[in-house]
């Protein structure tokens, strides 16, 4: 039943929740990525995007390595299920533990940045973010530290994003940080990602 519960709140904050960073010291780490050749895209907010990605050429759960669901601390099955509220026709693919910790990734093609800048007002909390040179963004309009929930987007394409939205245990809201683990997995996982063709 609990985790029913969890599992729905979870849907739902999804819904609700859009982006989110973890501290200073991943932000200086990004900022110090640099892009060497390749090719690049510009987000229609003006944002280069360095290598586009194509997240939507593999199965949605083969987005989150292995070896970064074991470093997240989260088993390395995930879970498939269609994004049937905030984007119809996608999926996303949910990785747990047992305390009910969780980490969902989610390409949506058809989106930009500009989406969520266009409406930074509407968010309690708002701020442009980058994961290794990509540009995102983190815009809640439910405090993450109370929700114990936080979702990301990083645009890799100017018009694909993808959405990680991390849940941390009942016992750990209020101390740990779930938007530090929703950059976390991108951290880890985005490298993996195919190049667009």
């Amino acid at each position: 039943m609990r985790r029913g519960a969890v599992a729905a709140g979870g849907v739902l904050l999804s819904v609700v929740l859009v982006g989110c960073s973890s501290g200073s010291a991943e932000q200086n780490e990004d900022s110090a990525d640099t892009t060497t050749g390749g090719s690049t895209s510009s987000a229609s907010s003006g944002s280069a995007i360095p290598n586009p990605k194509d997240a939507t050429a593999v199965d949605v759960c083969e987005l989150l390595p292995e070896d970064a669901a074991a470093q997240l601390g989260i088993y390395p099955d995930g879970r498939k299920s269609e994004n049937d509220v905030s984007a119809p026709g996608t999926y996303r693919c949910t990785w747990e533990n047992e305390d009910f910790v969780s980490v969902s990734l989610s390409p949506v093609q058809g989106r930009s940045l500009d989406t969520y800048y266009e409406h930074e007002s509407d968010y309690v909390d708002f701020e442009r973010i980058t994961v290794h040179g990509y540009p995102g963004v983190r815009s809640n309009k439910i405090k993450p530290m109370e929700a114990g929930s936080c979702g990301m987007h990083v645009a890799v394409q100017e018009d694909q994003l993808v959405q990680s939205f991390a849940t941390v245990s009942h016992d750990e809201i209020g101390s740990a940080d779930p938007c530090a683990l929703a950059k976390k997995a991108l951290r880890l996982s985005l490298p993996s990602w195919p190049a667009a063709e």
